[in-house]
């Protein structure tokens, strides 16, 4: 690449080639190229520069080490504009029409070239070190291209020829990151570990068999493949939650396996109702511990509702809800087909207490209600089997009669 000076130094390039047609070449602006002068003539015009999109987010050639890293380069494609001056204008047209020879036979910019250019006037260049050619293509400007220049360079029209000259890669002047060199790969200079065999993958974490929804005391079916090997434990998320939950799956095929949720006090206050994260985790010995991927599972409360018998008119129904409800929580009362927010929450400091939640009614018309509290999307499992063989039905705890 090169440094700052890569566009003059392109210019005095061209200027230096273009000097084998005629000695006086100059690099002036169009409306002051021919003042004062009668003989031949050409003038270059640098009238445009602009950054190249395929260029510009590349990483910088020919890096000084391996595994250092800089800013891309500053990649210009630059266009020039050639005009031409005589006694008059067919003696013009044979200075332009030598000049685009000698740039047809130049399609690139040669290293020496550019560097014997620029020895006396820009020494510091450093163009010609540039990893990257220099290209001179012609362009071809339309006639509303042609007037637009002309119209802003506020002269006559003179015949002239474009060229695009890319591409000048200009040097980033910020430093080029250069890391440490690897003394180790990992923590005892193991470098990496390979497993041989397909890892787990979870497709789903279900509730039991025709259960609507999962709760404390039942179980997790956990489907996907390549499960009967080291599964060390099923691990739940959930972001109410302090830390995630480990449970140990039970022996099973390699398409299925379960998990019983606890239940009791610890599990009161070690898990929350709400949509939860499952993962596999897999543990061998002198591996690091792996996750598989995850798939979301819901966990509904398990609750007692009063009074089961009421009154038509205003109701006022306390639900208690086990897990506990964590502070930040949706809670939402599934009534029949209306619903409603609590009034209050009260989820006492003693972690062995379930949440305690009340909700006012307005009037409510005699009938039976269905009573479900969704927590964070998930709703409470209101169904029972009874019977031989079992049938589901609602559970008679969680409805209220009205009269």
């Amino acid at each position: 690449m090169s440094n700052s000076l890569a566009i003059a130094a392109t210019t005095r390039t061209l200027l230096s080639l273009l000097s084998g047609v005629t000695p006086n070449v100059t690099a002036l602006p169009p409306d002051k190229a021919r003042d004062n002068q009668a003989a031949d003539q050409l003038n270059l015009f640098l009238y445009q520069t602009h950054i190249s999109a395929a260029w510009r987010n590349a990483d910088p050639p020919r890096q000084v080490r391996s595994g250092e890293t800089g800013l891309p380069a500053l990649p210009l494609s630059l266009h020039y504009l050639v005009t031409a001056f005589g006694v008059d204008e067919a003696r013009a047209h044979e200075v332009l029409g030598t000049a685009m020879s000698i740039l047809h036979d130049h399609p690139v910019l040669g290293a020496d070239e550019i560097r014997d250019a620029n020895a006396a006037d820009l020494p510091a260049a450093d163009l010609h070190l540039q990893a990257e050619r220099i290209r001179v293509t012609p362009l071809g400007l339309s006639t509303d291209d042609l007037s637009k220049l002309w119209s802003g360079f506020q002269t006559n029209y003179r015949l002239s020829a474009a060229y695009e000259l890319s591409i000048v890669l200009v040097d980033s002047r910020r430093p080029a990151r250069a890391p440490l060199p690897v003394l180790r790969q990992g923590p005892d200079d193991r470098g990496p570990v390979a497993v041989a065999g397909p890892a787990p993958s979870l497709a789903a974490a279900l509730p039991p068999l025709g259960e609507p929804v999962a709760v404390l005391g039942s179980r997790a079916l956990l489907q996907g493949s390549n499960l009967a090997g080291p599964v060390s434990a099923a691990r739940f998320v959930n972001l109410r939650l302090d830390a995630p939950i480990d449970l140990v799956p039970e022996p099973g095929s390699s398409v299925e396996r379960e998990v019983e949720l606890p239940s009791g006090s610890p599990a009161m206050a070690d898990w929350a109702p709400g949509m939860y994260s499952v993962a596999l985790v897999t543990s061998l010995p002198g591996v690091p511990t792996w996750l598989s991927n995850e798939v979301p599972f819901g966990l509904g409360a398990t609750i007692t509702v009063a009074p089961l018998v009421a009154p038509a008119g205003p109701l006022a129904l306390t639900v208690v809800c086990t897990p506990r409800i964590r502070a930040g929580q949706r809670a939402l009362l599934l009534f029949g087909s209306r619903q409603a927010p609590p009034t209050t929450v009260q989820t006492p400091a003693d972690t062995t207490q379930p949440s305690t939640l009340t909700f006012d009614l307005d009037d409510v018309e005699a009938g039976t209600y269905v009573v479900r509290l969704r927590v964070d999307g998930v709703d409470s499992n209101p169904v029972v089997r009874k019977g031989t063989p079992p049938r589901p039905e609602f559970d008679p705890a969680q409805q209220v009669v009205v009269s």
